[in-house]
This record gives structure tokens, C-alpha cells and sequence, in this order.
């Protein structure tokens, strides 16, 4: 008797491709967080005070 080998091959296509890398990079990326502002402000909000520094206007457009 000979041994006879099946092969299934799944080809994916390249949008699929391309999702999936986007979301590997995705979880890569909140696997190894860099130091961002909002963590800062985060920080300075739970120690009691937090700075603001704006230069521009501010609009408010829901009735306020």
C-alpha cells in the first residue's frame, strides 16, 4: 500500500490580507503603549489639578 498525502490549500484574498495586518498591528500597538498626553493629563487629573493651555477660539453649536 502507498501513502497518499492530501493537501487543502486556503488562499486568502489580498482585502483579507491586509485586515488582518492592520489588526496585528493594531494589537501590536496597545501590546507595547508609548507615553502619550493623554495619560499625563490622566495623571494630573487623579493628583488634584490639571493645566490647560489654549490658544484659538471655542464654539459651541448644541445650544449651549
Amino acid at each position: 500500500m502507498s501513502k497518499e498525502t492530501i493537501t487543502h490549500e486556503v488562499k486568502l484574498q489580498p482585502a483579507v490580507i491586509v485586515i488582518l495586518g492592520v489588526m496585528a498591528v493594531g494589537i501590536l500597538a496597545n501590546a507595547f503603549p508609548k507615553a502619550s498626553p493623554i495619560q499625563d493629563a490622566m495623571a494630573e487629573v487623579l493628583a488634584g489639578s490639571i493645566s490647560i493651555t489654549h490658544s484659538g477660539a471655542i464654539s459651541c453649536s448644541y445650544g449651549c
